[in-house]
């Protein structure tokens, strides 16, 4: 009897893990919409005219929205920000969730304003690459040569190891992760995403930030020493995980870089994944995962684990929409899997009961 106890707690615990497993990983959560950073790029001009419409809609699909301030607002931080700096009327000024504020210089401002604020060579390569890849390693070289040198082997060794262990992750990706790297010459050039980073001039040692999904940041700053201890390693290999593993809102949902996100990869996005991140179904379903306590901490190095639930109609109400014949379905590949699991687990479970039924059988006509 206690052997038959055994086997019944046996196939109900197989019954039920198979049935509660994690339909996300942290990357696909990486790409939704839930906790998005919004950046603001204000307008300052004498009179609190209208942003100019093709300005503004050239920021519509991006995590930037726009707005405009009169100059007479002497008591807006932003106008006082612009006067400190004597910016030329009209003046743009680029600011993050903690009130951070970037000048944007008056030909940039009034020329070519998206160009500047959206359309880096590192930026492109990100929006190229975050869609397909498995996660990218933005590396800011410093004025170490050979610090950068050790850097670059360091980070390109971690992103071979990644690569190597996909195949036994939760789910696949079609490419490994990859390496972008800003030289000193390109301070200028890359500025705003620099400037997103915390990064305003070129360090004495190389720093390293490691980004997935739409432009997030896993984790924080490595720091030199920090990429030579393994962090990189660490940081990739958590962005791989199944998404119930408990993380911190702040891991799970990185801070964003200012990030172009056009329809156009969104439905590539979504054939890929075989389901759309921004569907309100799908985005349900992430913020309940987000809010379930954590039970086993995957981070050995103790981040903290609050459950978060998040205001759909706060967060949502501005998704422009997207046509996809799979967006009401987890990913068919997911699907499947968990379906023939399901099946197996119950086609055990019930051939279980029928031999136990027929010992007993047996057993009264003996």
């Amino acid at each position: 009897m206690r052997l038959l106890k055994l086997v019944f707690a046996l196939c109900g615990i197989m019954y039920v893990s198979s049935a509660e497993a994690c339909r996300y990983t942290i990357r696909e959560i990486g790409f939704s919409t839930l906790s998005k950073v919004t950046y603001v790029l204000y307008r300052i001009d004498e009179n609190q005219t209208d942003f100019p419409k093709q300005q503004e809609q050239a920021f519509l699909e991006s995590n930037i929205k726009t707005s405009t301030i009169g100059f007479d607002a002497e008591t807006n931080p932003v106008v006082a920000f612009a006067k400190a700096r004597k910016l030329a009327l009209p003046a743009y000024v680029l600011v993050d969730k903690n009130g951070r504020m970037l000048a944007l210089s008056e030909t940039k401002g009034r020329n070519n304003l998206r160009e500047h604020v959206l359309n880096s060579p590192v930026q492109s390569q990100l929006l190229k690459n975050l869609p397909v890849n498995y996660a990218s390693v933005i590396l800011i070289e410093g004025l170490n040569k050979e610090a950068n040198e050790k850097a670059r082997q360091t980070i390109l060794e971690a992103c071979g190891r990644i690569t190597n262990i996909m195949p036994n992750m939760p789910k696949q990706v079609a490419v490994g992760p990859d390496m972008i790297t800003i030289q000193a010459s390109q301070f200028k050039q890359e500025e705003v995403v620099l400037w997103s980073l915390g990064v305003t001039t070129i360090p004495e040692q190389p720093l390293a930030f490691v980004v997935y999904g739409k432009g997030r940041i896993m984790g924080e700053k490595v720091d030199y020493n920090a990429i030579g201890n393994g962090t990189i390693y660490k940081l990739l290999s958590i962005i791989g995980a199944d998404c119930e593993c408990g993380l911190d809102r702040k891991w799970m949902l990185g801070y964003q870089i200012p990030l172009d996100w056009p329809k156009e990869t969104r439905q590539a996005l979504s054939d890929r994944l075989g389901f759309d991140v921004d569907n309100p179904m799908v985005l349900t379903e992430m913020s309940r995962i987000l809010a379930i306590e954590n039970r086993a901490p995957v981070d050995p190095d103790g981040v903290s684990y609050e459950p978060v639930v998040v205001d759909l109609d706060d967060e949502f109400d501005d998704i422009p929409e997207i046509i996809h014949a799979e967006q009401f379905k987890v990913p068919e590949e997911n699907e499947k899997g968990n379906t023939n699991a399901v099946i197996w687990y119950s086609l055990v479970f019930f051939f279980i009961i029928v031999g136990i039924g027929a010992y007993f059988v047996l057993n009264r006509k003996r």
